[in-house]
């Protein structure tokens, strides 16, 4: 499809920048959520969902906070592991272990707050700082119990002394059994028989002329094995059955000692409780699912848990006050495992249907991907461990993927920000010359945008500006060196790439304004800035690195550049963004001249009216998009001299003044008088 040609150029008095529409696409890496897929976030609180932890996540998240404008975000794959720095001790006691592949970059330390073994002794982690005035010093967080090695377990949420139990059948005599002419020889119960069925099978009894209460109770005992006999307060017979549920039954028959004993033939049955046959399919481990079956009805709590105990591997109990059941696995560690599956008796039990997992005596950090595992003996108070976490790396070619998902969807942006750095100044000039390629070929697809990025932490300035002399670029802003930011989603201060700074300033502030405009506040965030461009001995921002400065005790940029060279009106980085702003404002009214058939004077030229009007539509543009807040003035006028009957090609030049830049300030001051007659500033 045939489209305006619009080419950047310089001419005009250097002016101040505009920014282009103030949402920032951010590509890096993170834990969570499908490669190449873009995100848009209008605030923090779905952003560590979406994307788990990693530098990715915090740009991500810090971004909106502080710029309170929607922000782009598309994972990339992390082609170089997070690593783990040297774990370092100051004090006695054991030594840690640690497990795990970093997903973001940290300093860890680890404190030992009170001396104790596992579940005794109490520890704090810090992966951020805190302001202390100048300086930063590590922010401890909540004083944690160091961990004991726990089996897997599942809790129940009934209280089982609440379940109706099973009851045993139970036949209760009327008359007194301790009335005289009952007992001896030749009394009334001398001789006398009973005959009864006993859970269905038939028994007898004759009794020998007890001589007592307590002798009638042993001969009863003795005949009927399988019931229990007592007296009640009124000395009337009590026969219960040792078992229990619908299945116990006590049936008399006859005898002649029935009326003596105040019993009459019938059938007593003992009444079925809540679990009576009921069922709990569980697994232990890697083992066979087992289904355990309250056959035997279970009288009481105890009996419930007794049943539960026989699965394999498997420890029941009760925990108090309420009598909940709970099961263990009998493995310990993080190979032990339990899974509640179902059956009858899950409700009952109040057991959920799911899987619990053994664990180790460990503490895994959050935010940083890394477990520390607290080996068994005692740990000393005031005991300190530290080591350094490194993000995971990627691939230029993921960078250029992402632009390319990004354009494929036609997210809407002005502003690319890579998060995360490569390994090494050489690296970092690969990846801004692949920039500037890349963005080149967006240019040609009328989606012109300019890549923020930072360079190694460690790198010395010395490498950095040796790595990038000879690199000219207007699409690439570099930033150089470290600060401390205030987290994403994670508290405290961590020590960032002054690019993240960057990213959300631009995109928090009027789009022509210079990164540096101290009239737009000092750098709230920044609770420290470990190197001061004022100060420093090789001067980056020389260099065309965006870095930052203090003034007044605050910190600022000291200068918004791309890497464009020092003498080109596009080195400022806000210019570079008003000119784009132009360039899209322009691009529509252009187009519409396209395959246009406009008079033209008899020359070939374009007629004057047509060409006026034309210059007033590309001017009102651009005036609509920058006028008054980015820009002092423009203007477009079509070349009037082109015979378009020959060349068929309409050309214009358009011209945007920007604002006025101040990089210093100069004033006299002195003492003396105020005369009618002097000028301001004369």
């Amino acid at each position: 499809m045939p489209s305006a040609e619009i080419t950047f150029t310089e001419f005009g008095p250097a002016g101040e920048p505009a920014s282009a529409a103030r949402v920032v696409a951010k590509v890096g890496v993170c834990s969570a959520g499908p490669k190449n897929t873009v995100y848009a976030f209008d605030v923090p609180s779905p952003v560590a969902k979406a994307l788990g932890e990693g530098p990715l996540t915090e740009a991500t998240a810090q971004a909106v906070r502080v710029s309170r404008q929607r922000t782009l975000a598309v994972p990339i794959e992390a082609s170089i592991p997070g690593v783990l720095g040297p774990l370092t001790q100051s004090g006695p006691g054991p030594a840690l272990l640690l497990a795990g592949a970093p997903t973001d970059t940290a300093a860890v330390r680890v404190r030992i707050t009170k001396s104790g073994p596992q579940g005794v002794g109490r520890f704090r982690v810090s992966i951020s700082g805190t302001a202390a005035g100048a300086q930063v010093v590590p922010r401890f967080g909540t004083e944690l119990v160091i961990p004991s090695r726990k089996a897997a377990e599942v809790t129940g949420t009934r209280d089982l002394s609440r379940l109706a139990y099973a009851t045993p059948a139970v036949v209760r005599g009327d008359k007194d059994l301790g009335a005289s002419g009952l007992y001896g020889a030749g009394g009334l119960l001398d001789g006398k028989g009973i005959e009864a069925k006993i859970h269905g099978a038939e028994m007898t009894c004759v009794l020998e002329a007890p001589k007592d209460g307590a002798a009638l109770l042993a001969q009863l005992a003795n005949a009927f094995g399988s019931c229990v006999f007592s007296l009640d307060v009124g000395a009337r017979l009590v026969w219960t059955s040792k078992a229990i549920g619908k299945a116990a039954t006590i049936e008399l028959l006859g005898g002649s000692a029935l009326g003596a004993l105040g019993l009459v033939v019938g059938v007593k049955q003992g009444e079925a409780g809540d679990l009576d046959g009921a069922t709990l399919d569980l697994q232990e481990g890697t083992g066979e699912a087992q289904s355990i079956k309250f056959d035997d009805p279970p009288a009481d709590p105890a009996a419930v848990v007794a049943v539960l105990g026989k699965a394999n591997n498997v420890a029941a109990s009760l925990v108090a006050p309420a009598s909940k059941v709970r099961l263990a696995s009998k493995t310990i560690g993080e190979a032990s495992s339990l899974a509640i599956l179902g059956g009858s008796a899950i409700e009952l039990l109040g057991l959920p249907k799911a899987t619990a997992k053994g664990r180790e005596a460990d503490h895994k950090i959050p935010g940083v991907g890394v477990t520390i595992l607290f080996p068994a003996a005692a740990f000393v108070k005031d005991t300190e461990y530290a080591f350094v976490c490194n993000a995971p790396g990627f691939a230029i070619e993921a960078v250029i993927e992402a632009i390319d998902k990004l354009v494929h969807v036609k997210a809407d942006f002005r502003l690319l920000h890579v998060v995360g750095e490569l390994a090494d100044a050489a690296e970092t000039r690969a990846l801004a010359e692949a920039l500037d390629t890349k963005i080149a070929e967006l240019e040609a697809l009328k989606r012109p945008i300019v890549a923020i990025l930072g360079a190694p932490l460690g790198e010395a300035d010395e490498a950095l500006a040796e790595a990038f002399e000879g690199f000219v670029s207007r699409r690439v802003c570099v930033c150089a060196r470290g600060a401390w930011l205030r987290g994403g989603t994670l508290q405290g201060s961590l020590l960032r790439s002054q690019s993240w700074a960057a990213a959300y300033k631009a995109a928090a502030v009027r789009f022509s304004s210079d990164l540096g405009n101290h009239d737009d506040g000092p750098l709230k965030e920044v609770d420290a800035l470990p190197v001061d461009e004022g100060l420093a001995t090789v001067k980056l921002r020389a260099a065309r690195f965006t870095v930052m400065d203090t003034s007044g005790g605050n910190v600022y940029f000291a200068r918004g550049l791309t890497m464009a060279d020092e003498r080109s009106r596009y080195r400022d980085l806000n210019v570079a963004r008003v000119m784009i702003e132009a360039y899209l404002a322009a691009q529509p009214v252009l187009d519409n001249e396209i395959n246009n058939d406009p008079p033209l004077n008899e020359d070939g030229a374009l007629e004057t009216n047509t060409a006026g009007a034309i210059d007033r539509a590309v001017t009102n543009a651009l005036s609509g998009a920058l006028m008054p807040d980015h820009a002092s003035a423009v203007r477009a006028r079509v070349v009037r001299t082109d015979n378009i009957f020959e060349t068929n090609l309409l050309r214009a030049r358009m011209t945007v003044v920007p604002r006025g830049q101040i990089y210093g300030v100069s004033a006299e001051l002195g003492p003396g008088l105020l005369t009618d007659n002097e000028e301001e500033g004369g």
